[in-house]
């Protein structure tokens, strides 16, 4: 079911969740119990919010509530819609940065600690599946542009750079067909001896063509999509500037967006930058993981989080 935005109205339930880790990077899920309807269904931890009551508010209640632990510290991770046949649900998700306590099923609940990528091996609520498959990415987006640096100085630097379980997206317009197929080979090749993925931006055919692990649209393509281009064996991305082309990538069922420019670049010095705060606007709304593009540096990882992102989209500051 497309995760579309919910329109106003008496049906709309408003949840908070979170994204609890331990000191390995497991992250703990809970599971449905009798009479609920969802029984046996796994889902983030977390409940719905109260009268008057925020979403970090309801965040901090439920978790000591269910598991018995104190959030200190928590930042918004996504906010993702999903309409069910009873009722359409918000889901404000949080990670949990730090806590006290040691979880415990208080509800008579399961209690499972998984890796992010075995969380796709369990049967989740239909609402948390977006946010599993954000789950598995990382925060930072690596993009090529072989054109402006050199083909040899970004094969080398992506061996630098690249981490395990790392996304790359192959941005080479201007490169001719054979060109292309030579350097996807490559990045594809370094990148899965890492585990990495890699997104190609170009037209679905000679995405299928090559062995790539999804499409990422450009924004003119993004709008000539009426459906998800590939299944969903692959990634899906898009490129998005403002709210109408971010419902266009829900409406498709993207996988993630990248925003921007956030500030201003060399590349585009004519196009107004959102800004964080605009940015930050839109990621709440957005109902998907969003990366924050535009001049964006390492050092701007946590301000793109702490604004709602996934992490950040680079392409000059990983080459320079």
């Amino acid at each position: 079911m497309p995760n579309t935005e919910p329109s106003p109205g008496s049906d709309r339930i408003e949840v908070a969740a979170g994204i609890v880790t331990d000191r390995d990077g497991r992250i703990l899920i809970t599971q449905r119990t009798y009479p609920d309807h969802h029984c046996g269904k796994w889902e983030f931890p977390g409940g719905k919010l109260k009268c008057n009551e925020t979403a970090g508010q309801a965040l901090q209640r439920e978790l000591h509530e269910e598991l018995g632990i104190r959030v200190v510290r928590s930042q918004p991770w996504a906010t993702v819609f999903h309409e069910y046949p009873q009722h359409r649900i918000t889901l404000n998700v949080y990670r949990v940065l730090s806590y006290e306590g040691i979880p415990e099923g208080r509800e008579g609940q399961a209690l499972q600690w998984l890796p992010p990528p075995d969380l796709h091996e369990v049967e989740f609520l239909e609402a948390n599946r977006t946010v599993v498959r954000g789950l598995q990415l990382p925060a930072k987006y690596l993009i090529t542009d072989a054109q402006r640096f050199g083909r040899e100085r970004v094969l080398s630097r992506l061996d630098a750079t690249l981490e395990r379980g790392g996304l790359v997206q192959v941005r080479e317009k201007s490169l001719p067909r054979a060109a292309l197929r030579e350097f996807v080979g490559e990045v594809v090749a370094k990148s899965r001896r890492r585990g990495a993925r890699v997104l190609l931006n170009a037209d679905v055919d000679t995405v299928m063509e090559l062995d790539v692990d999804g499409i990422h649209l450009t924004s003119a393509r993004l709008r000539t999509c009426d459906r998800r281009p590939l299944a969903d064996r692959y990634w899906v991305a898009a490129s998005c500037h403002n709210e109408a082309e971010i419902e266009m990538a829900r409406n498709i069922n993207a996988d993630f967006v990248v925003l921007g420019p956030v500030a201003k670049t060399a590349s585009h010095p004519q196009t107004e930058p959102l800004g964080w705060r605009r940015f930050a606007a839109l990621c709440a709304r957005a109902g998907l993981p969003v990366y924050a593009l535009g001049g964006m540096r390492p050092e701007d990882l946590g301000d793109a989080q702490r604004a709602g992102a996934r992490g950040v989209a680079m392409i000059s500051a990983l080459w320079e």
